[in-house]
C-alpha cells in the first residue's frame, strides 16, 4: 500500500514538471545558438494558480530566456489577457489600444491559442495547452517577426512536455 501510494506521488510529480524541467540545454542551444549555464527557479501559488517560472541563463546574458508554466485556471487567465483579441488576431472592440504596436497579435503552430503581446525589444508568446498556459520570452538581437519565431520553436517543445 505505501509503494502504491510513493509512486502514485512520483507519477503525479512527473505528470507536472516545473518550468526549469521543460526545456533542456540542446533544446535552448538550437533556437538561442548557445547552452544555458544554468537556471533559476521560482514558484508561487496565489488563489488557485501556479506560477512555476524559470530563466535560462546563457553566456550572452542578453540572449538568455524566460519560461513560465501558468496552471490552475488557465483558461480563464486566458480570457482575462486576450478575450478583446480574435481568432484573426485583431481587437474585437471598437477602441484602439494606447499602443497599437504593442497589442497582442495571434500566432499559429503552436497550443490550442497562442498569443506574441510585445514588440522586438521585449515581448513574449502566450500559449494555451489544456489548463496551462505556457509564457516563453527570448532574449537577443533581430526582428519582432524573428523573436516570435524563435519563442514559437521554444514554446513548441515546452507543449510537448506539458502535460
Amino acid at each position: 500500500m505505501l509503494t502504491a501510494l510513493i509512486f502514485s506521488i512520483g507519477v503525479a510529480a512527473a505528470a507536472t514538471p516545473n518550468a526549469c524541467d521543460v526545456l533542456s540545454a540542446r533544446d535552448v542551444a538550437r533556437v538561442q545558438g548557445a547552452k544555458f549555464t544554468k537556471t533559476r527557479l521560482t514558484e508561487a501559488n496565489d488563489g488557485g494558480v501556479t506560477v512555476s517560472q524559470c530563466f535560462y541563463t546563457l553566456p550572452r546574458f542578453t540572449d538568455s530566456v524566460t519560461v513560465d508554466l501558468i496552471r490552475g485556471n488557465a483558461r480563464a487567465f486566458w480570457q482575462k489577457h486576450f478575450a478583446e483579441v480574435n481568432e484573426a488576431g485583431m481587437l474585437s472592440v471598437t477602441r484602439e489600444p494606447e499602443d497599437a504596436d504593442n497589442r497582442p497579435r495571434s500566432v499559429t503552430g503552436v497550443g490550442e491559442k497562442a498569443m506574441w503581446s510585445g514588440n522586438r525589444l521585449a515581448g513574449a508568446l502566450y500559449v494555451l495547452k489544456g489548463d496551462t498556459v505556457i509564457r516563453v520570452s527570448v532574449g537577443g538581437g533581430g526582428t519582432e517577426e524573428q523573436k516570435i519565431d524563435r519563442a514559437r520553436k521554444l514554446a513548441q517543445r515546452v507543449a510537448r512536455r506539458v502535460a
